[in-house]
């Protein structure tokens, strides 16, 4: 067991800081802006309550805009910047 653990950590380190060092997004993130995987802003991050956030889509002067809420778990905190999970921007994008 501490064999596979330690081979985790050895792998972790080996693959750099990307998304497997990602952070969890806190309500101190709130009024963040929220980026896609191409790192274009694509709204702002609104509230986060329990396992969902409330991200706004879009700008204040873009036709379309709107909130809605996501899991938190396809929310990741990269290097300060809050990236939606690539699928998921497509399809809030869309709407």
């Amino acid at each position: 067991m501490i064999r596979r653990t330690l081979l985790a950590a050895a792998a972790v380190f080996a693959l750099g800081t990307g998304a497997a060092m990602a952070q969890s997004v806190t309500p101190t993130q709130v009024g963040s802006f929220v980026y896609d995987a191409q790192g274009h802003v694509i709204g702002s991050l609104k509230a986060v309550e329990g396992n969902q956030a409330v991200v706004w889509i879009g700008m204040f002067n873009t036709p379309g805009n709107h909130l809605t809420t996501v899991p938190v778990t396809q929310l990741a905190a990269n290097g300060g910047e809050l990236v939606l999970n690539g699928a998921a921007a497509d399809s809030l994008a869309s709407r």
